[in-house]
């Protein structure tokens, strides 16, 4: 999701670097989407535009937000928000290319949202495990 609206040049590349394939052949199952609504939200705004309600009413069990954090600092972390119904867990950040292994993982309920945003680092992003 596209919420930041100052670098197109970023938002391209993130693109290609989550779709790219790992080193072990996997590519993340995502929709592109902008979405000038959330220009300027900080991350609990941005979280709390999206209800808890997966899987009733989203496809997917995250939602991935390129925003102003993600566009200005040089490692590009992207907003992991959760969207799983009964999953408390707040959002955190992720390196562009943990989101294949973070997407992957989720959607065949190999790993859940809790165990990713546990592994993060002291500044709250996801570099892997």
């Amino acid at each position: 999701m596209r919420g930041d609206f100052r670098d197109d040049g970023v938002w391209e590349r993130l693109k290609h670097e989550i779709v790219s394939p790992t080193n072990e052949g996997f590519g993340a199952a995502v929709e592109f989407v902008e979405d000038r609504a959330l220009i300027g939200l900080n991350e609990a705004a941005v979280a709390a535009a999206y209800p808890r309600a997966y899987p009733g009413r989203y496809r997917h069990p995250v939602v991935f937000v390129v925003d102003a954090v993600t566009v200005s600092v040089p490692e590009h972390p992207l907003l992991v928000v959760n969207l799983n119904e009964g999953v408390e867990t707040g959002p955190f950040r992720a390196l562009p290319r943990q989101i294949p292994g973070i997407e992957n993982n989720l959607s065949i309920a190999n790993m859940d949202f809790v165990e990713f945003a546990r592994a993060t680092d002291p500044d709250g992003v996801f570099r892997g495990f």
